[in-house]
């Protein structure tokens, strides 16, 4: 089995048929890595901030000389793996998305790649991400229209998994970072339950907020790297499946408005085919104070920031972009009872959406306002995320819904917090029940 050159042999498999194919001989880690090399070769979507070639291909070779027993329990064994940007790795750059660090060789490894390398995967490159994962958007374009943003902050690994390079890449989300790029590439993104995987090693903006997550084109792919990165006594790796057809409860939200028309009629065609399919359907009211979540993971996440980049601020504040040095200079002005509120908000708040999340296999929800954007100036609208990451609740983006134009609308699975289990295979129903029935309507 050889590759062809132009990414074919990546993108005709998804992460666990690879991984059959790697341990049965039929394919080796070294064709598996030239396979990737060609596909990123000139970068035409900008996804990459940094590909090693040698350091890949030794890594495949060392790879493919190991024993059948050891394969065996390498769960990613010889699975080429994209890494963004503000992950630390000491092989291959990481600048953070920033000038102030370009050339930047940390003397190790994040704790995430350490554990993915340990279960056998082949870090591929380093995926573009925004200027210090907020502001400042990088040049990486939309695979499914290059005219469009894919999104961000995880910009580059949403575009490397749609276009096939990559089977599976990691992300992290301040406020919608995963779930909102993948929902613009049309692949699967899986923000989980707070500090699930480890970040120890990545660049935080919000210590009370940051989330690292992955994206795939199959939820079988995010449980298999789930697996890896989770502790050694488990967690949403873990195979589950429902034993009926989903609960599930459509929640518009204070913000519905704000959707863009086209956008409306596909999620809600999508809640009406989970009903035709067989799940329990029912439209869910949020509290009032649910808006209060929202605006105070802004406060959360603006003034945090302020602290997390007050150094780089200081020393390097001509290397900041405009908005982003106005965003933190913004920040560090706020009152301390503001910040207190807000923290007061999600103390208050959090468990009473909580409870009522607890209550359904899955809450369907937008994860962005519409469409991808045009340009890649703007990322897009996080607020259908912003209320989900600050009570550290699961999300998975599902691409079901679809345009009369064939563009992804963002469409995601909110489950309980620690319910990462069964929120994934609430997901992963939706995808084999309704990913032939939505594309048909819209």
């Amino acid at each position: 089995m050889r590759a062809t050159g132009d990414g074919s042999l990546l993108g005709s498999r998804d992460a666990v048929a690879l991984g059959v194919a790697l341990r049965a001989g039929e394919l080796s880690c070294l064709e598996l890595a030239e396979a990737f090399l060609a596909a990123a070769d000139g970068d035409e979507l900008r996804a990459w901030s940094a590909i090693d070639g040698d350091v890949l291909v030794t890594r495949a070779r060392a790879l493919d000389r190991i024993g059948q027993h050891e394969r065996d329990h390498l769960p990613l064994f010889g699975l080429p793996v994209g890494v963004k940007d503000n992950f630390d790795t000491a092989d291959l750059p990481t600048a953070y998305g920033s000038p102030i660090y370009a050339g930047h060789r940390p003397p190790g490894d994040a704790e995430a790649v350490r554990r993915l390398t340990a279960a056998g995967a082949l870090i591929a490159g380093k995926t573009k991400c925004s200027e210090f994962a907020w502001m400042s958007p990088a040049d990486t374009v939309n695979p499914l229209d290059r005219s469009r943003t894919p999104g961000g902050s995880s910009s580059g690994s949403a575009s490397a998994v749609a276009a096939g390079t990559v089977p599976i890449a990691t992300g992290t989300q301040t406020a919608g970072s995963i779930n909102r790029p993948a929902s613009y590439c049309g692949v699967v993104g899986y923000k989980p339950t707070f500090q699930t995987f480890p970040r120890g090693g990545v660049k935080l903006l919000s210590r009370t907020l940051d989330t690292v997550g992955l994206l795939a084109r199959s939820v079988r792919d995010l449980r298999l790297a789930a697996a890896a990165l989770a502790s050694p006594s488990g967690g949403p790796g873990r195979s589950q499946e429902l034993e009926r057809p989903p609960r599930l409860a459509l929640a518009r939200t204070s913000a519905w408005g704000d959707v863009q028309p086209a956008a409306q009629a596909a999620v809600e065609d999508v809640a009406l085919a989970a009903w035709d399919a067989g799940a329990c359907l029912e439209d869910l009211e949020l509290p009032p104070g649910f808006a209060d979540l929202v605006a105070a993971q802004e406060v959360i996440q603006e003034v945090e920031s302020a602290t997390s980049l007050a150094g780089e601020l200081e020393t390097h504040g001509d290397l900041l972009s405009d908005a982003l040095r106005a965003a933190l200079e913004a920040g560090a002005a706020v009152p301390a009872e503001t910040y207190a509120t807000a923290k007061r908000a999600a103390t208050q708040l959090g468990p009473a959406i909580a409870a009522l999340l607890a209550g359904y296999d899955g809450v369907l929800t937008p994860s962005t306002t519409g469409i991808p954007p045009l340009g890649v100036g703007f990322t897009g609208d996080p607020r259908f995320c912003r209320a989900w990451t600050l009570i550290g609740a699961p999300c998975v983006s599902v691409p079901v819904a679809w345009t009369p134009s064939r563009l992804p609308v963002g469409v995601q699975v909110v489950g309980a917090p620690f319910a990462d289990g069964r929120t994934l295979a609430t997901a992963e129903w939706l995808l084999e029940h309704l990913a032939p029935i939505t594309r048909n309507r819209v």
